[in-house]
């Protein structure tokens, strides 16, 4: 039986209460981590993808285009609401088309709140998923075939199940630099601390697929090692993961040749 996760914390990203802020983003709604207790108990992950006319004049066409991660269960695959009519298409299963013909969608200027639209959908993540994994996925919105707009990576974390009860995602309080860098930077605190210092903390990377590439422990935040440095790293994107109490902060960085 398919689960759906409502629990209090909200998302990867920020949610904008005010309804004429321009709103083409990707949220995990409900809790973004998950436990293989979860996965095998079928709960599923439920993404909302909003998105606004910020243009100059009423658009006819909205597409929105999402490509599965090839850890979620594409035959999953769900819609579970939309703000307006739509045709659904599938490419080979793991890209979902959702095609708003004929939307008459205000500009944000003369239409207001009007001017927004959403998907809401779950699909299942795979049962070989084990903890320390993360699944990034993003949708991209076309208007009127002219204008495309890619959403921000909603985060979703495969976590043991027992460390953290609630993880609340923060920025800002640690950087990568240099970003980019060649595989071997300093992780500086750039403000002052969010959380306590007196419980352990956990940092480690991944690649942008979720694969872990370097593990770290201590006692507290302070005295965290700040000098990493990779062993022949691929040149790409890698994501720094700080989690502290429960708190949890992603920085993403670049790693070139």
């Amino acid at each position: 039986m398919l689960r759906l996760r409502f629990l209090p914390l909200l998302l990867a990203t920020t949610v904008v209460a005010n309804p004429f802020f321009a709103q083409n983003d990707k949220q995990v709604i409900g809790d973004p981590v998950i436990t293989p207790e979860d996965i095998a108990a079928d709960a599923a992950v439920l993404y909302l993808i909003r998105f606004q006319n910020v243009g100059q004049d009423t658009v006819q066409q909205v597409v929105i285009r999402d490509t599965l991660d090839s850890r979620f269960d594409p035959n999953s695959f769900t819609t579970v609401g939309a703000s307006h009519d739509y045709q659904l298409l599938g490419e080979g299963g793991s890209v979902i088309r959702w095609y708003f013909e004929d939307i008459q969608l205000p500009d944000s200027t003369t239409g207001g709140p009007n001017s927004i639209g959403f998907i809401l959908f779950s699909v299942q993540p795979l049962s070989f998923l084990v903890p320390g994994q993360t699944i990034l996925n993003r949708a991209c919105i076309y208007f009127d075939d002219t204008v495309e707009v890619c959403t921000n990576q909603a985060i979703v974390w495969i976590d043991a199940g027992s460390a953290v009860a609630e993880v609340q995602e923060y920025t800002g309080e640690y950087q990568v630099v240099p970003n980019p860098n060649y595989g071997e930077f300093e992780v500086r605190r750039e403000t002052a601390p969010t959380v306590s210092t007196d419980h352990s903390s956990q940092w480690w990377i991944t690649d942008i697929r979720g694969r872990r590439v370097w593990d770290g422990t201590a006692e507290n935040a302070v005295e965290a090692g700040n000098q990493i440095r990779l062993e022949k790293p691929v040149p790409g994107h890698y994501l720094l993961w700080v989690q502290t109490e429960r708190k949890l902060q992603v920085e993403r960085f670049t790693v070139v040749r």
